[in-house]
């Protein structure tokens, strides 16, 4: 019976350690690092729909990024350290003002 409490001892201590472990920064971390904004550029009647990625971060963000008006499916984009980044959500919609909605993760 000691064995065992033994065995049971020492499992529950590996995997304190492996959950104490340190990871990568997540998206929450990344979080204070980063901004997003929906940028909206006029086409005659209708109106191109843009999403920006600005990374203050010192390391490479890999973004999913949508609007209001158009969630799915998400746009995956890559930023540099210290860079901004634009892609195109929408290329003719009607509506003018888009909301910017997305998570960073490091790279």
């Amino acid at each position: 019976m000691k064995l065992i409490a033994r065995i049971v001892g020492i499992a529950l201590g590996l995997s304190a350690a492996v959950w104490l472990a340190p990871v990568e920064p997540s998206s929450a971390e990344a979080r204070g690092c980063y901004s997003l904004w929906a940028e909206s550029q006029e086409m005659g009647s209708r109106y191109r729909h843009l999403v920006v990625v600005e990374n203050d971060c010192d390391y490479w963000l890999q973004c999913t990024v949508w609007t209001d008006v158009d969630p799915q499916p998400p746009v995956m984009v890559s930023v540099a350290p210290t860079a901004t980044e634009k892609r195109e959500i929408n290329g003719g919609s009607p509506y003018p003002d888009p909301k910017a909605f997305g998570t960073c993760r490091k790279k």
